[in-house]
């Protein structure tokens, strides 16, 4: 049973350390960022409070969600309009398109939000936490293992 035990642990701990990894090597590359929304302009989409995880892409397409800097502030708006290298965004529960905006403003295309994401970052330190847990947990299995052997 101590056997089984140490296994689940260790691979909970691996994955998590794995996920954590790729996400911090894909920031440090400026692949990836995490936002947390500040406004209701795309409600009943995306809502206040929840975190976004964008991506950075080569090309973006009408429809789809972006978040673009433009003033010092970072905007989450949908592409309503597209030519060459400038689009225009609307909030969804905005009435009017905001301003044409160039495609190199835009810094990257939203491809999950809330969920499990706000979870991981609002429980961050009990997340943390429980890792570290599982990886004394683990250490303490292991030591029982060799001493029954």
């Amino acid at each position: 049973m101590n056997k089984v035990f140490k296994i689940i642990f260790d691979v909970i701990f691996i994955i998590s350390i794995i996920i954590l990894g790729l996400y911090f090597l894909l920031r440090l590359l400026k692949i990836a960022e995490i936002y947390e929304v500040k406004t209701g302009s795309m409600e009943d989409d995306i809502h206040v409070g929840d975190y976004i995880l964008i991506i950075k892409k080569s090309d973006y397409k009408v429809r789809d969600v972006v978040t673009y800097e433009k003033d010092g502030y970072y905007v989450t708006h949908r592409i309503i309009k597209k030519n060459k290298n400038k689009v225009i965004t609307k909030g969804d529960a905005n009435n009017v398109a905001d301003e044409e905006i160039k495609v190199s403003s835009i810094v990257g295309k939203v491809i999950y939000h809330g969920g499990i994401l706000n979870f991981l970052i609002n429980f961050k330190y009990f997340i943390v936490c429980g890792l570290l847990g599982l990886y004394l947990l683990s250490t303490f299995f292991n030591k029982k293992i060799k001493e029954q052997e």
